[in-house]
């Protein structure tokens, strides 16, 4: 009877993600439909409808949230929570687990293969082209933010708008520091379908992607104080040392840790030849997305930080060590696990929302999401006006005072210097003008700070010292809620309004960029000097090598190996289409006879 039920609850989960998959089909194919409703919008949509379904015939009200019955097993002295129900229940106990977004889950199963492909996918010129805007967001305004979030809370609550609501103010900057993790799936899903221009892609998914990992190190620190205030031992001195430290570490260590692993497992695969054994070459290659996420959780680094950055190093060092099949189907891989894991989590954080009753507080929700608004606003505007003033330079305008060559005429005719007069001024010269942030960038960035499954799942592990853990669950979970449907389905109006180009072709663009660009400085010669030529197998493999020598310019070396990457797949696409003739030989094509001569 047991395993029954878990066949039949499992039916139901892969039946409901088949449905949602059909539905994003027919959601793509109805433009005006999909311009005010993203595709993660209508997946939320659908968990919630199946939620409120189970919730009216199954009485959910008597349900126990799955993460409350772990709590209740660990107090128990039980590690194992299904311990806690009868054979007859066991069934009972999955389907809350199921109902119930477990942020383990979440962190552990869903988020590392999304976050790998993104750095995997990713354009590294353009995200290292924009770093220092990318770790301005991230840091300074992600700290700007979910301070800026927990004092505006704080006021409200001392001006008695919140009612009979009044959370700690511990309690409020810790919200603050959760609701203030913006989420990259609902960020990705709208700005990659609508093709936007590359810029402004790299600014708001390098500062997402980054902005988890501080808002979370943010978040346990101040649990941390929260718990030590409810307890009379804080130390605030102690707990501000702790922080930066911490946060140095993870800020150094999880990128580090993300290329080292890349490196090594790059010379493993340049060192073994595993190109005759096709699928061990490419389920070694596969555990990449997982195996630095878990090497990251155990020396307490970022794993987020750690998979994103490894998925970076391994398009660009272990790739060309593989077979030209492998890395094609690898990449389709990894493409295909993001894209389910992204469906799932917005899949189950709908199905979460009417397995988690409780009371809402809709002052607090309110001011909490107008708060995280302005909190966001703070970050975004004063950092790019002060970045792009960064920019500027100090130039000579050469250009005749003529206003003042009236007023001086008299000196002149005295004897006394020319009228021509240099005048410095600051300007942003033309080779940084592609960094610049224009106002309809920072408006986007503003809007594109969509709150999401982080900011849920950090809000699940909320320190109940005051008893308001579930109130702060489910406010988050509205303002979640609020963010995707609202927010997200007007992303795509925003976008036609500010003018933003979209329809990109992001390869074309990244050749042309390549070509009126040079890649230069200590870090691409001595990668192209020293790095390659310890990690990446030289002529034998069918992916072409980067050179080493013969070439200076590392904007030849890169477009170079750019092209030869298209001409392979042309080819290849080119020689899967050959016609055969009646004896059953291959008819040679042109492609496979430019082919032989190259």
């Amino acid at each position: 009877m047991e395993e029954h039920k878990i066949s039949v609850l499992f039916l139901t989960i892969v039946t409901l993600l088949a449905t949602v998959l059909v539905l994003a089909k027919a959601l793509h194919d109805r433009p005006k439909l999909n311009s005010f409703l993203s595709e993660p919008g209508m997946v939320l949509l659908v968990g919630i409808a199946v939620s409120l379904v189970v919730s009216f015939f199954a009485g959910f009200n008597d349900f126990v949230d799955a993460d409350e019955a772990a709590a209740a097993a660990a107090d128990a002295g039980d590690d194992n929570i299904f311990k806690m129900y009868d054979e007859d229940q066991a069934g009972e106990s999955l389907l809350k687990l199921m109902f119930s977004f477990p942020k383990e889950v979440f962190f552990f199963g869903f988020l590392p293969p999304i976050l790998f492909n993104s750095g995997y996918e990713l354009q590294r010129e353009m995200f290292f082209r924009h770093i220092k805007a990318i770790g301005a967001f991230a840091v300074i305004g992600t700290l700007v933010s979910g301070f800026s979030t927990g004092f505006i809370l704080y006021g409200v609550r001392e001006a008695g708008w919140l009612g009979d609501f009044a959370p700690a103010t511990l309690e409020l900057l810790t919200f603050g520091a959760l609701i203030a993790a913006t989420d990259t799936v609902s960020v990705l899903g709208v700005l990659k379908s609508k093709q936007v221009d590359p810029h402004l892609f790299n600014l708001v998914f390098g500062e997402s992607a980054l902005n988890d990992a501080v808002a979370l190190v943010l978040f346990n620190s101040l649990s941390k104080v929260l718990v030590e205030d409810a307890d009379n031992n804080l130390n605030l001195a102690h707990e501000a040392k702790m922080f930066v430290i911490e946060f140095s570490m993870i800020a150094v260590g999880s990128p580090v840790l993300g290329i080292i692993f890349s490196f090594f497992t790059a010379i493993l695969f340049k060192r073994m030849d595993l190109r005759k054994h096709s699928a061990i070459e490419l389920c070694l290659y596969i555990l990449l997305m997982y195996v630095p996420y878990m090497m990251a959780e155990v020396f307490h680094l970022s794993g987020i930080v750690t998979i994103f950055f490894c998925g970076m190093s391994a398009r660009r060092y272990i790739e060309p060590n593989l077979s030209f099949a492998t890395a094609k189907n690898a990449e389709a891989i990894f493409h295909a696990i993001a894209y389910l894991a992204e469906t799932c989590i917005f899949l189950c954080l709908g199905l979460s929302c009417f397995g988690y009753i409780e009371r809402f507080h809709w002052r607090f929700i309110g001011f909490g999401f107008v708060a995280s608004l302005i909190g966001r606003a703070l970050s975004i505007y004063p950092i790019s006006f002060l970045y792009n003033c960064s920019l500027k330079e100090r130039v000579t305008d050469s250009l005749l005072a003529l206003d003042e060559e009236a007023s001086l005429g008299s000196m002149q005719s005295s004897g006394s210097m020319s009228s021509s007069k240099r005048q410095k001024i600051r300007s942003t010269p033309a080779r940084r003008q592609d960094r610049k942030i224009p106002p309809r960038f920072m408006h986007v960035l503003w809007f594109a700070g969509l709150r999401g499954a982080v900011a849920y799942a950090c809000a699940k592990n909320f320190p109940n010292v005051y008893g308001h853990e579930n109130d702060m669950v489910t406010s988050t979970m509205v303002i979640v809620l609020i963010n995707v449907l609202v927010m997200g389905g007007f992303t795509d109006a925003l976008l036609n309004c500010l003018k933003i180009r979209m329809g990109v072709d992001e390869k074309e663009y990244m050749k042309t960029w390549h070509k009126q660009r040079k890649l230069k400085g200590t870090f691409h010669r001595f990668e192209n000097d020293y790095i390659y030529k310890v990690v990446v197998r030289e002529g034998e493999n069918d992916i072409p090598v980067k050179p080493k020598h013969g070439y200076q310019n590392p904007e030849i070396i890169d477009t170079m190996y750019q092209l030869q990457i298209m001409e392979l797949a042309e080819i290849d696409e080119t020689d899967s289409q050959s016609e055969m003739d009646p004896e059953g030989m291959v008819v040679e094509t042109k492609s496979e006879t430019e082919s032989e001569h190259r």
